[in-house]
């Protein structure tokens, strides 16, 4: 209702000016709207910067964050290198010493076996007796 009161007193003083007020009302508009247009442009530029920094935040946080990932895979890598040295290392050792082992062995099996020999015939030769003398008198 009041705005059809409001065009009709436009209509009126347009009449009485010779100036039509609906034009001129419709250009002041304009320019309240290009000004809007151009807050929003702004605003939007604003709303668009700040969400590239943020971005930009996060970007250079996961660069930070891979980077660390990067010196820990190096580290761990290197580990993992000098761990399977010593691994190679301690496997050789072993080979080495399981072959000292069996030559000394051989060498001591070699020595004892005459010796053994004697031993195992003196304990037959005892347990013979022995089973005689028991068999006979008890």
């Amino acid at each position: 209702m009041n705005k059809l009161i409001l065009e009709l007193y436009i209509s009126v003083i347009s009449s009485v000016l010779g100036i039509n007020l609906k034009d001129i009302k419709k250009v002041i508009n304009k320019g309240k709207l290009k000004d809007a247009g151009k807050l929003e442009i702004s605003e939007s530029i604003d709303d668009v910067s700040k969400k590239l920094e943020d971005s930009k935040e996060i970007i250079e946080t996961a660069l930070l964050e891979i980077e660390k990932q990067k010196e820990l895979f190096i580290q761990m890598k290197k580990e993992a290198e000098i761990s399977q040295q010593i691994s190679s290392m301690n496997q050789e050792q072993v080979t080495a010493l399981n072959e000292i082992l069996k030559n000394t062995l051989d060498k001591q099996e070699k020595k004892a076996f005459p010796k053994n020999l004697l031993w195992n015939l003196f304990f037959c030769v005892l347990s013979a007796v022995l089973g005689f003398v028991l068999g006979r008198y008890f």
